[in-house]
């Protein structure tokens, strides 16, 4: 047999035996571009994040998760919090351009563009659940993300009130909504598998017209 060949099979050999049940196991061509291996990066530290916790991850971690070495991590992010720090602005980006496509300045808010943010925002999460897992539920979770998210949808609420007549307090209203909103995100990232986007945002939707109690069937003394 060749000795080319026999080489490329015993490579083969090794490489499955050594990254079976990595996250780049699957794929057969190296990665040459720097935005692709980026990418992989981030995968691999959105799962360590949810099994180890941020304190407890290192650079050996990612790159053994990622398969690469120490070296190339660093051709791409400088330590762990650049790392952190350049994929929570990705993700709140992301949220921000999703809210951004999903509402009007020039239109005033409603319970119906409040319920398709919702649904929107849980359908782009789902694509990325171990990150939000280990943003926003596991104990181990960065501080601040949820309240940068927050903010995001605060500021879009906001927009939709402008020239609205307000029979509350515009601040107390803000408030409100914005952390009910975020309140829903976490515990539905909680329980993922419960609800589909939809029908908690059509659940939502009856909770912010009816109020809790309403919504839910409870008949209340006037």
């Amino acid at each position: 047999m060749n000795f080319k060949i026999q080489k490329i099979k015993l490579l083969s050999h090794n490489y499955q035996k050594k990254y079976k049940g990595t996250i780049g196991y699957e794929q057969k061509k190296p990665i040459c571009e720097s935005s692709a291996l980026r990418a992989l990066l981030k995968k691999a530290f959105a799962k360590l994040l949810h099994e180890k916790g941020y304190e407890a991850i290192t650079i050996q971690d990612i790159a053994d998760k990622a398969m690469i070495n120490r070296n190339t991590f660093y051709l791409h992010y400088q330590n762990k919090p650049d790392l952190l720090h350049s994929y929570m602005k990705e993700q709140l980006d992301e949220v921000n351009n999703t809210l951004t496509l999903c509402s009007s300045r020039n239109s005033p808010l409603r319970v119906s563009k409040l319920e398709s943010l919702m649904q929107t925002i849980l359908e782009k999460i789902n694509d990325n659940i171990p990150f939000y897992k280990a943003m926003l539920v596991d104990e181990n979770g960065i501080h601040g993300f949820q309240s940068k998210m927050e903010n995001l949808i605060k500021s879009t609420v906001n927009d939709g009130l402008d020239n609205v007549p307000l029979a509350i307090s515009k601040e107390l209203l803000l408030q409100y909504v914005a952390s009910t909103f975020m309140g829903v995100v976490v515990w539905w990232v909680q329980n993922i598998n419960s609800y589909a986007p939809e029908e908690i945002a059509s659940q939502f939707g009856k909770i912010l017209t009816q109020g809790h109690f309403k919504a839910a069937g409870i008949i209340i003394d006037e």
